[in-house]
């Protein structure tokens, strides 16, 4: 019998997202001589086995609740006894940690009615990612079950935290502010990186790269980003966008680069396993996102040394982890973001110490999660 503690990361799915690439990064760096890690997902029914051979390179024992998904209040009957079913064939954890909203609260009843004796609940946003105002009610209906049910309170952010948990919550013990940390070293600024990336896409020196990284959904604002880059690009044609992502929204965006007469001057690459290097590639990041519980990417983009413009009052302050984040209000036109970003110096820096210093170093939160699933002071 392994002597490991055993423990089980809830996520609803491994698209190519900002939680799927936090959880890689804390498996990449977890001790494997002392834990073991399982995932369990749920089944939207589309394929994720890329992703998903990923987490089973590193070791992991990957689950998948076949054929369930939740769409509406009647599927929870079915995830219930999904659930159920799961926790009865699987019960030696010793920590569950949820990373999801209340919706998946049953993950921590079910880890309760079992005996595990750590059940965590990670907040990852400061809004569900759904327009449905039924969905966002049943949602919020849903909070207090979650409460319930955890022995352990995180978030990326306190106002992640706020949100899914409330006040009281986050002002006790229970409660912890967990970074969705980065590996520095990967994303630290290579010249030669850079030189490799410029030359396989056949972009000049000279050539501005305005970029960014992220998932084609809506929140994710590309159809501004767009606007943005069409009123930089009026006032210097040596410039070009460098988009790394995919998504359902993808031809929406391209239909709309193609109505500005764009194409030649914006690149959509497409997922990258490596989009440390093509940061290396990019002048300037702009992120223009509609919310985000932290915006992962952002640490990354200044990890690299570039001059990052992000949504005001969107973005959590946590994400300002240095001088190199600026920013602007979407309430604000695409003219008036293309003049400020192009007005300000916008020359490359290292700012690796502010960024391990505000508590972003993957080592550094890997050695506290370690801690807490230990039970260690």
């Amino acid at each position: 019998m392994s002597s490991k503690i055993k423990i089980l990361y809830f996520v609803d799915r491994m698209l190519r997202g900002g939680i799927q690439s936090m959880l890689i990064n804390w498996i990449e760096k977890i001790d494997k001589s002392k834990f073991q890690i399982d995932i369990l997902l749920l089944d939207d029914g589309k394929d994720y086995s890329k992703e998903e051979q990923v987490l089973k390179d590193m070791k992991c024992n990957v689950y998948k609740l076949n054929g369930v998904w939740i769409r509406i209040p009647t599927d929870f009957i079915k995830y219930k006894k999904a659930i159920k079913s799961f926790f009865e064939q699987h019960n030696d954890y010793k920590v569950v940690h949820l990373n999801s909203t209340s919706k998946n609260y049953m993950v921590l009843k079910y880890a309760k009615k079992i005996g595990v004796p750590i059940r965590i609940a990670h907040s990852h946003s400061i809004e569900f990612q759904t327009k449905n105002i039924f969905k966002k009610m049943f949602g919020n209906l849903l909070k207090p079950k979650l409460k319930k049910y955890a022995t352990n309170f995180f978030a990326c952010s306190e106002e992640a935290g706020k949100w899914l948990f409330g006040n009281k919550v986050v002002n006790s013990s229970k409660f912890e502010v967990i970074r969705n940390a980065i590996n520095i070293d990967k994303f630290r600024f290579n010249e030669q990186k850079r030189k490799q990336i410029r030359k396989q896409l056949n972009i000049k020196e000279d050539t501005l790269i305005i970029g960014n990284v992220g998932r084609f959904v809506e929140l994710k604002n590309h159809i501004f980003l767009i606007d943005i880059f069409n009123e930089i690009h009026k006032k210097n044609s040596n410039s070009k966008l460098m988009l790394v992502g995919s998504g359902k929204d993808e031809n929406k965006i391209k239909e709309k680069v193609a109505l500005l007469n764009l194409n030649e001057y914006v690149m959509f690459l497409g997922f990258k396993n490596n989009p440390n290097d093509y940061m290396c590639a990019m002048d300037i990041f702009v992120f223009p996102s509609k919310f985000e519980g932290l915006g992962l990417v952002l640490i990354e983009a200044q990890a690299s040394g570039l001059k990052c413009y992000a949504s005001k009052d969107v973005i959590p302050i946590d994400a300002h982890v240095s001088d190199l984040l600026e920013f602007i209000s979407l309430q604000k036109s695409a003219t008036e973001w293309a003049n400020s970003i192009l007005s300000l110096n916008n020359e490359r820096k290292d700012v690796i110490r502010e960024i391990k210093e505000n508590g972003y170093d993957i080592n550094d939160t890997v050695k506290k999660l370690e801690k807490i699933y230990t039970n260690e002071e």
